[in-house]
C-alpha cells in the first residue's frame, strides 16, 4: 500500500490510554476501518502494565482484529528500560544484590512483554534499553544485559529492536554504537522526535555502521531545540514541530529503507474523544512523502 513498500502502522498508543479508560476494543476497531480505507497496513501494539494481568484476554482482542501481519510490531513497557538503568546506578555504587534484584523484577515484566508477542504473533519488539532519570548514566550495564533480553525474546519467536531513545549523559548514536557488534537476533529502531531532540537524524541515517542494522522507523513531530527535554511532550504531529520529514524521507531513500514505519502521535481527547481526521490527515500525509 504505502510506497516503496514501507509499511505503515500507528501505535495502538494513539488512541489507547488514560484518558479513554485504556479503552483497546474500541481503539482496534477505528484502527480495522483505518486499514480498510488504505491509510494503514495494520498496527503497532503499545505494551502497557495495564496489560499485564489481561494478557490472553488482550491478544484474543488483537488477533480477532486481523490488524497484525507477517512484519508488525510489539513496543515493549517502557518502564523496563528505566528499571534497568536504574539497577546500573545500583551496581556502579557497588549494590550488586540490590541491582540484581531490581533487574529481575524488570526482566519478569519483559517476560509478560514476550509473552504477549508471543500470543499475537508479533515477530518483533521495540525496546527501551534505558530511560529515566538514570538514563544511559551506566550504559555499559544496561549493554551487557542486551544479549539476555535478546536471547529471551528470540525462545518467543521475537526479534529484539533498541530504540536511540533520549540520553541524559551521553547520545543514542554513540550508545548505538556502544552495543557492537549487536547480538544475533538484534537491530535498531530509529525515532524521528528523539532523533531531532539530540540532532543526529542526518548523522545517524548516513552511517554505514548503524544503517544496515536500522529495520523499523517511528514517527512523530518535535517542538524543541538541541537536548530541549522539557518538549519531549506532548507529543506532536508531523507538520507541527521542527522535524524537516522533506530531510528524513530524502535519507532514508538514501539508505534504500524499505522497512516498516510507525506513527506514535497520539490523537486522543479529554473525555475519551478521538481526534480521527486528525489521525486520517497525518497518516495520508506519510503515505505521500515516505
Amino acid at each position: 500500500m504505502t510506497k516503496r513498500n514501507r509499511h505503515l502502522f500507528p501505535s495502538t498508543g494513539t488512541m489507547v490510554g488514560y484518558r479513554n479508560g485504556y479503552d483497546y476494543r474500541h481503539a482496534l476497531r477505528e484502527f480495522v476501518r483505518l486499514r480498510e480505507a488504505g491509510l494503514c497496513d495494520g498496527v503497532e501494539l503499545m505494551m502497557l502494565q495495564f496489560y499485564y494481568d489481561k494478557l490472553e484476554t488482550v491478544a484474543d482482542a488483537v488477533n480477532a482484529s486481523g490488524l497484525v501481519s507477517v512484519d508488525s510490531v510489539i513496543h515493549c513497557e517502557k518502564e523496563i528500560g528505566t528499571m534497568i538503568s536504574d539497577a546500573g546506578v545500583l551496581y556502579a555504587d557497588g549494590k550488586h544484590d540490590e541491582a540484581e534484584a531490581l533487574y529481575r523484577e524488570a526482566y519478569a515484566f519483559y517476560l509478560n512483554n514476550c509473552r504477549m508477542a508471543e500470543l499475537t504473533g508479533l515477530h518483533r519488539m521495540v525496546l527501551h534499553l534505558w530511560g529515566g532519570r538514570s538514563s544511559d548514566g551506566h550504559v555499559d550495564y544496561n549493554a551487557s544485559r542486551l544479549a539476555e533480553l535478546s536471547e529471551t525474546a528470540a525462545e518467543h519467536g521475537v526479534r529484539l529492536l533498541v530504540e536511540n531513545i533520549p540520553s541524559s549523559h551521553g547520545d543514542p548514536l554513540s550508545n548505538w554504537k556502544r552495543l557492537l557488534p549487536l547480538p544475533e537476533n538484534t537491530a535498531f529502531i530509529f525515532d524521528t522526535r528523539f532523533g531531532k531532540l539530540h540532532e543526529q537524524t542526518p548523522e545517524t541515517l548516513t552511517d554505514p555502521q548503524i544503517t544496515p542494522h536500522i529495520e523499523h522507523i517511528h514517527i512523530s513531530d518535535f517542538g524543541g531545540t538541541y537536548r530541549d527535554f522539557s518538549a519531549l511532550r506532548p507529543i506532536l504531529h508531523p507538520g507541527e514541530g521542527t522535524v524537516d520529514f522533506d530531510e528524513v524521507a530524502s535519507l532514508l531513500d538514501g539508505m534504500s529503507y524499505t522497512g516498516t514505519v510507525t506513527l506514535e502521535s497520539p490523537v486522543m481527547l479529554d473525555g475519551g474523544e478521538y481526534d480521527i481526521p486528525k489521525l486520517e490527515n497525518t497518516l495520508s500525509y506519510l503515505i505521500n512523502i515516505l
